[in-house]
Parts: structure tokens; C-alpha cells; sequence
């Protein structure tokens, strides 16, 4: 996995969160905690005045800094039943300061649930000034959270896990290894009430693959599915150990498109998957029994709490004994290359693809090559998995698996070359082999991004000239000569939040979008600006648009992501119109935040009628000529019937324009009295108060942006 820079408040919310876990070694957890904190923020001391589950009305107090035993018997002597008491005692107390210590900071500590209580101080070291301040900081906002986490925690421990509970049954556990469909329906109805999911499911984790065994909430009777190893959300915790999850499954770019369509079916959007392992040891690395998955159907993450609650569960049913399954992950031996130099001169001269590299390399070692960019991902996306088992077995094995830097060879460029020989390396003829291989590789990637770079540029130059009405016979042949299908076919467009892709201005980004587009429907992918692009199909689409939109989250992981699909056009004339149309719907999309990511071009109803540029002139001059009498009236009088009118059709009463404008009712009332006199639309037929109805929607649309007065007639 890529290594990222540790983040200097970790050590902090990871000794909090292993007191929520480990409840017999909360109090060293706690105190190792407050030492920590200590080195990260200008405060000489800080407490937690906290509660005590076993007898109500009682506290404990933890403190670290400077007099210890004095400030300990110091704050113990302010403790009272009340926590309104303690409250009032401490702030007080602690406002004046205390001998050789600074006034402190008293922050009141809350469990969301219930509102039990708990009290953090800080004493922070004077600042310019002698002022005794800390300024705001994230770390601590996090801190906080997980204090108050902790809090939730500890409180609903004796409900869900006292020595009564299922988890604490070992032969109820024995049974669950054996597939016994009773002890997972307990264990799966625990795990329901303890996250406050609407459903979950247990998946058993072997060899190469992680298999739904059992699941209790589901609204199909057939649900399941086989995930392979490191594949998806629960494959990568089978392979990785590390719970996942919390967030919006359906934007999530770890979707894996041989189940999401399963869980979608299930209307899953947040969800947790947390490893059950065959052993208990504290740092997480044992194998991976099972995975449990614990589901929500709204756009409502768990919260750290939540979280934290569920991995007590799992970590309560270990050690599970492991399945055994025999695996399928081999490495082929591949032949080597009659001539390897040769070979590798032929690659600095002529080659473009980092494919060649990499099957070039394999064959002379006998094992896998893959190169990945800055951000660990393979140049050649169809090789993630692979990629992904290179590194597990790396973790396992360190010495198996090499892996090479490409700045070795000078160019400031992030990415790696990982290998898994068969052979010792470097070859014996060949001492320089690891070095010149790194050197191919970025002669060659830099090749690949030129190359890249030039037909993009010719792609969006061409659709520019498309969309502003440059001589169609020009872009007609520009098409042709880029492989377009320029005389017929389909449309999609993709557009991404704005100012989400400005990374996408790299090479390598929109070469992993692109490649992505290019896999699963064989057209490439045209950019519009930053956040908005098209593909054009000539036939019809080899997937579907939610498959396409999975494999961008997976691949890409910039979310959310809309696609407008479903126009067609006959001519460039109709492609012109037609991606104008398009564009401006998905851009309409994307402001207004639509939960419906996958879109029909005709969706849109009455708005994808009203910016059609191919009726707008003429549904402009429709509205003109019905709202001619309000019109002409307003521009002789200075009154404003016509939007007092539209507004009326649009929002359907006189109560919500007077609301709207901030006017009397009477006055609207009035309006539009005076509108339907001029209008004369009092025996108006069904038909033409249908035509006023929708004058009046294209009028709104057309004067959107010019604001309404609110002055009288």
C-alpha cells in the first residue's frame, strides 16, 4: 500500500480508541494518551474528570503535567455527586489559577446519546503577552470527538457485551466456525442492535476469496456473493485486516462491479466491514477469518462511536478458527527473451506503452513486473489486482518482493517498479539490470504522456470547434481523422464536482480516467473543461453506465460523479445541439446536487425541454407573444403584473408570491385580478391555461437571473 505521512495527532486518537476496545487496559490507554497530548500542544497539564460505569455518581480523575500528586488530590477534593456541581466547582476554581499553575481551559465532555457527562482541562503555557490561550486546532476537535466517543462506548458496553452476551458463549463461537446457521443469526441480530444497522451480513474469508455465509435484514432471500481477495471493500479487509467503511458505499472507489450491483439491489449507502481474525494479537496482523458487514440504507455513516462498537464486537468472537481453502493465486513462469539487451535498446528507441516494459522485464526474471505511478496505482489498471496480491504477499514476505523507486534514475518522478523474481537479481550478466530497467521505465512513461498529451489536445481542440459553429466541414473531417463517429451514434456526458479534478490538469490523472472510459466502452474520453467530458459511441455501449461509473469510482476515486446519457444525433449539426443540451444538463445536475447519479437525458422532464437549444428561439417567442398584454401594460405603467403572474403559475398560490416578493396577499390578489382582465383568461379552455402555464415556466427560465421588484402597481 502507498506510505503516507503520519499524522502527528494519531498516536493521541489511537491510544483513546484502544481504551473503547480494550477495557482491561483502559487506564494505562488513557493515560498514555494525556502524555501524548501533552507533546503536541503549548499546555504544561491536562485532567479528565471522568465518570465511573460501576457506581453511579462517582468519578475517576487522570491527569498528566507537572504536581502530579498535588493537582490530583487538588481536583479529587472538587468532586461532586452532581455533574452540574463539578461544573460550577471547576469553573470557579479553575478561573483564578492556582498556585504556580496558569488558568486553565475547562472543556464539558458529552455522550450524544444519553448526555453523560465528563469534564477535559487544559492549563496552556502563556503565550505573547503572558496571555494563556490555544489557538483552534483540528487535532484537538478530534481529540474531542474521540473523548466523547469513548464516553458512548463505555456506557453501552455493560448493555451490549456483560458476561450474559452471546459474545461471551466460546461454544456459541465454536459453532459459528462451523457455519452453524443459528449462532450467526445471534451473532448477525447483535451486531444489527450494537451499530444500529438495517442490515448485515457475515462473510467467511479463505484463501483467495471472501463468501457471504448468512445475512439478517435483507429484503432479498438470495442475497450474496464471492468477492476475490483484495477485491472491493471486504475483500481488501479479508486481505489487509484493517476494518473499512463509514461512508457512502454507492460513492465509495472501492466498489467492486462483480457485486455492487447485488448491494445496490439492496439499496445499501453506508456501511462498515470489520475483520474477525484467527487470532487476538494487538497489532491486527493474524489471519483474517471472516468479515462482518454492517449496512445502513440512507446516507447515514456510523458514527465513531458506532464504529468503535462494532469492532469491540469482532474483536470479542476472536480468535475464529479459519477456514481452509486451497488457493488459486500462482505466478506463471514466463520464457525468457532470446536477447534481453537487445530488447531492452529496441524499448528506449520505439516503444510508448508501459505494457511492453513490464512483459519485457517478467519474462527475463520469471515473475510479475508492475509499475505504478505517484499515487500506487498500475500504469496498466487491468493489473490492480495482481498489484494488490504483489503487495499482501509483500507484507507477508518482504524478501520475495522488491520494489524499486523510479527516481532512481534521476528524473524527480514518483512510482515504483515491483518485482517478484524467480530469479536472483540482477542477472549475472547483467549487474546494471535493476537501474536500466528504471531508466526504460521513465523514457518510456514520458513517451506515453506525450503522446497522450497531443491527442487530448487535438480531441478538445476539435470538440471546441464543434461547439462554437466553426465550418462543420472542417471539424467533419478533423473527425474523421481522429477516429471519431462524426455521422452518427450516441452521447454520453460525465461531469464531476467543480474544482474536484483540478488534479485532473496532470497526465497521469486524466490518463487513468481515460483508460478507464477506453476499457469498458472502446471510445475515448473528450474533456470539456476540468470537471465536465463526453464520450461518443458509435453503436451501442458494450456496458452500462453504471458499470462505467463504478469502475471510474474504483479507479479514480473522485466522487460523486454524474453521467447523462441517452442522446443521439444523426448529423454534426444534431451532435452539436445535442452535446450543447446535454452539457447543460449535467451541469445543472452537478449545481443543484442531484441524489440520482445515473441519468437519462430525458429525466429532466420540463427543464430538459426548456434548454434545448434547439427550441428555445421558439418557445422564447411563445411566452412573448401569450404575455403580450402584461408585457406592453408593465412598460407603460412601471407595474410588474408579469412576474406577479408567472410567479403565480409557478409557485401556485397568491399566499406564496406574497411570501415570495414581501407584499400584502391583497396586493397579489389585486395583481392578478388586473393580469387576468388584460390576459382576459377567465374562460380560458383547459388547453390554452395549459399554455399559460408553461408561457410562464419559459418566462421564469429566460429572466432567471434578473431578479424580481416587490414595489406596487
Amino acid at each position: 500500500m502507498q506510505e503516507h505521512c503520519p499524522d502527528p495527532w494519531t498516536p493521541v486518537t489511537h491510544a483513546l480508541k484502544s481504551a473503547a476496545l480494550c477495557p482491561e487496559q483502559r487506564e494505562d490507554a488513557i493515560a498514555r494518551a494525556l502524555q501524548e497530548l501533552l507533546t503536541r500542544v503549548p499546555a504544561v497539564a491536562t485532567a479528565l474528570i471522568w465518570p465511573c460505569p460501576q457506581r453511579k455518581g462517582s468519578w475517576k480523575v487522570h491527569y498528566a503535567g507537572i504536581r502530579r500528586n498535588a493537582m490530583h488530590r487538588w481536583l479529587s477534593a472538587r468532586l461532586d455527586p452532581s455533574p452540574e456541581m463539578v461544573a460550577s466547582v471547576l469553573e470557579r476554581d479553575l478561573r483564578t489559577g492556582l498556585n504556580d499553575m496558569p488558568p486553565a481551559l475547562l472543556l464539558k465532555l458529552a455522550s450524544p446519546e444519553s448526555g453523560r457527562r465528563a469534564f477535559w482541562i487544559l492549563w496552556p503555557t502563556p503565550g505573547e503577552g503572558g496571555a494563556f490561550t490555544l489557538p483552534p486546532n483540528e487535532g484537538l476537535l478530534r481529540v474531542r470527538q474521540t473523548l466523547e466517543a469513548l464516553l458512548e462506548v463505555e456506557e453501552k458496553e455493560e448493555q451490549y457485551f456483560a458476561p450474559s452476551s452471546p459474545v461471551h458463549d466460546r461454544s456459541l463461537i465454536e459453532a459459528l466456525a462451523h457455519g452453524d446457521a443459528q449462532a450467526l443469526a445471534a451473532i448477525l441480530s447483535l451486531a444489527r442492535i450494537v451499530t444500529r444497522a438495517d442490515f448485515t451480513f457475515w462473510g467467511r474469508a479463505y484463501n483467495d476469496v471472501v463468501e457471504i455465509a448468512g445475512h439478517l435484514g435483507a429484503r432479498h432471500s438470495n442475497f450474496g456473493f464471492a468477492l476475490g481477495l483484495g477485491r472491493g471493500i471486504g475483500g481488501r479487509v479479508a486481505a489487509y485486516g484493517t476494518p473499512m467503511g463509514r461512508g457512502d458505499y454507492r460513492n465509495s472507489p472501492y466498489r467492486d462491479p462483480s457485486v455492487s450491483d447485488i448491494v445496490d439491489r439492496e439499496q445499501v449507502r453506508s456501511g462498515m466491514a470489520l475483520p474477525v481474525r484467527s487470532q487476538t494479537v494487538p497489532d491486527g496482523n493474524a489471519h483474517v477469518a471472516a468479515v462482518l458487514y454492517t449496512t445502513r440504507r440512507t446516507v447515514a455513516p456510523f458514527s465513531l462511536a458506532e464504529f468503535l462498537l462494532g469492532q469491540r464486537l469482532t474483536r470479542l468472537l476472536e480468535p475464529l478458527p479459519p477456514a481452509e481453502r486451497p488457493t488459486v493465486i500462482h505466478w506463471p513462469g514466463l520464457a525468457r527473451t532470446p536477447d534481453a539487451k537487445t530488447a531492452w535498446y529496441e524499448l528506449l528507441l520505439h516503444a510508448n506503452r508501459v505494457e511492453a516494459v513490464e512483459n519485457w522485464a517478467s519474462q527475463l526474471i520469471k515473475g510479475p513486473v508492475i509499475v505504478t505511478d505517484g499515487s500506487g496505482k498500475p500504469y496498466v489498471l487491468a493489473r490492480s489486482e495482481e498489484l494488490e496480491q504483489l503487495r499482501a504477499e509483500r507484507a507477508r514476505q518482504p524478501e520475495k518482493v522488491q520494489v524499486i523507486p523510479l527516481a532512481l534514475a534521476g528524473p524527480d518522478r514518483a512510482g515504483a517498479v515491483y518485482l517478484c523474481p524467480a530469479v536472483p537479481l540482477p542477472p549475472p550478466h547483467w549487474p546494471d539490470f535493476l537501474y536500466d530497467l528504471v531508466v526504460a521505465c521513465n523514457l518510456v512513461i514520458t513517451r506515453l504522456e506525450q503522446v497522450q498529451d497531443q491527442l487530448d489536445r487535438r480531441r478538445e481542440q476539435w470538440l471546441r470547434s464543434l461547439l462554437k459553429g466553426h465550418s462543420l466541414q472542417y471539424v467533419e473531417q478533423d473527425g474523421y481523422r481522429l477516429g471519431l463517429p462524426v455521422e452518427r451514434g450516441q452521447f454520453w456526458v460525465l461531469a464531476w464536482p467543480q474544482d474536484s479534478l483540478q488534479a485532473m490538469k496532470s497526465a497521469r490523472k486524466r490518463m487513468i480516467v481515460e483508460s478507464v472510459v477506453l476499457e469498458c466502452l472502446k471510445s475515448p474520453l473528450i474533456f470539456v473543461d476540468d470537471d465536465t467530458a463526453i464520450v461518443l459511441l458509435e453503436g451501442q455501449a458494450p456496458q452500462p453506465p453504471s458499470k462505467v461509473r463504478d469502475a471510474l469510482l474504483q479507479h479514480c476515486g473522485v466522487q460523486p460523479l454524474w453521467i447523462v446519457y441517452g442522446g443521439r444525433y444523426h448529423s454534426l449539426e444534431d451532435l452539436k445541439m445535442g452535446l450543447t443540451h446535454t452539457i447543460a444538463l449535467a451541469q445543472k445536475a452537478r449545481r443543484e446536487g442531484y441524489g440520482e447519479y445515473l441519468l437519462d437525458v430525458y429525466t429532466f422532464g420540463l427543464d430538459s425541454l426548456l434548454e434545448n437549444p434547439r427550441l428555445i428561439k421558439d418557445l422564447e417567442a411563445f411566452a412573448t407573444k401569450l404575455l403580450k398584454p402584461l408585457l406592453d401594460y408593465d412598460h407603460a405603467t412601471g407595474s410588474h403584473l408579469t412576474e406577479t403572474f408567472v410567479l403565480a403559475q409557478t409557485l401556485g398560490s397568491a399566499q406564496a408570491v406574497a411570501e415570495r416578493l414581501g407584499v400584502h396577499v391583497n396586493t397579489i390578489r389585486y395583481r392578478l385580478h388586473r393580469a387576468q382582465d388584460l390576459l382576459g383568461s377567465d374562460e380560458h379552455t383547459p388547453k390554452e391555461q395549459t399554455a399559460m402555464a408553461l408561457a410562464a415556466f419559459i418566462w421564469q427560465r429566460s429572466h432567471a437571473g434578473e431578479g424580481l421588484s416587490s414595489a406596487d402597481p
